[in-house]
């Protein structure tokens, strides 16, 4: 749930002040005392409304990104009835991750709407948390049922029908298993009329690999590694390759371990290596004299 419902509050706390004044002072001016009770239970209800209606837009409810496990505010009732139409999208994170990194995230919205707010989570292939969220201006930032959550701390007005939040988020230092890493997020596109009617939900997520040696029997860089070349880094659709050897192998390994890639090299070798996917890679060169390995970027 990522309730908007502020517009209304100091109207319906000034209203409600004033009733309780108001038979506070038929209250004293003499009404009977079965009079004065009925006042009494009138303006507890009006105590009971303005608190129960008055939610807070700041910081929403955490377990509603849609992620493994977890509804939206739509799917719980909070906001529904909504028609916009839009995107909430994530920019900032790359393909492939280093352990440890910290990076800055901005999530936009674009829709149709006039208010938006959002909630993003992240989570490795076991639906753990992975990695740690910092809030950035205009968010914060909370636990449930061990996951980490950003969300809004205020919702925003659409200006040119985007808004936007930028936060960070630092990986971890290393994942069992699979590496993949996915953020799945949400955000409210509404009307903001201050009611739960008439809005609607935009979910995405967005998945990276955090970078980790694989286990495939990659030797540390040798000596003579210096006399050998790979370029560029990175690298889009050739690689190059320049070595004092007159032959050797070169294979390409994704972050999983998988050899994508094997060809013969030569003392100077061009690679053809853009019907790979992107990321980022360990070539091992291997030669009568040597073997070595090198990280390598595909973009």
């Amino acid at each position: 749930m990522l309730p908007l419902v502020a517009t209304q509050n100091f109207t319906r706390s000034f209203f409600t002040l004033y009733f309780i004044h108001y038979f506070l002072i038929l209250s004293i001016a003499g009404f009977s005392m079965k009079t004065n009770s009925l006042l009494s239970i009138v303006a507890l209800f009006f105590v009971c409304y303005i608190f129960s209606a008055s939610k807070d837009p700041s910081n929403p409810p955490a377990g509603k990104t849609g992620a493994p496990g977890e509804t939206t505010c739509a799917q719980s009732s909070c906001h529904n009835g909504g028609s916009f139409t839009g995107t909430v999208s994530i920019s900032g994170i790359p393909d492939t991750v280093a352990p440890n990194q910290t990076y800055t995230i901005t999530l936009t919205h674009n829709s149709n709407a006039s208010r938006a707010g959002f909630q993003i989570t992240c989570l490795n292939e076991s639906n753990n948390a992975c990695g740690t969220f910092t809030a950035g201006s205009g968010s914060s930032k909370t636990t449930s049922n061990s996951r980490q959550y950003v969300r809004q701390s205020s919702p925003k007005t659409l200006s040119g029908g985007t808004a936007s939040w930028s936060f960070t988020w630092q990986a971890p230092a290393t994942l069992a298993g699979n590496t993949n890493i996915t953020f799945y997020f949400s955000s409210l596109a509404a009307n903001g009329n201050g009611a739960k009617t008439g809005d609607n939900v935009l979910l995405g997520t967005h998945t990276t690999i955090l970078y980790q040696e694989p286990a495939v029997g990659i030797e540390p860089n040798e000596p003579n590694e210096t006399q050998i070349a790979l370029y560029p880094t990175p690298a889009t659709e050739t690689l190059y390759l320049t070595m004092p050897y007159a032959q050797g192998t070169i294979s390409l390994y994704n972050m999983q371990g998988q050899c994508l890639l094997t060809a013969p090299v030569t003392a100077h070798s061009q690679l053809q290596v853009g019907n790979l996917p992107k990321g980022m890679y360990i070539a091992k060169i291997k030669t009568a004299q040597t073997q070595l390995s090198r990280k390598i970027i595909l973009e």
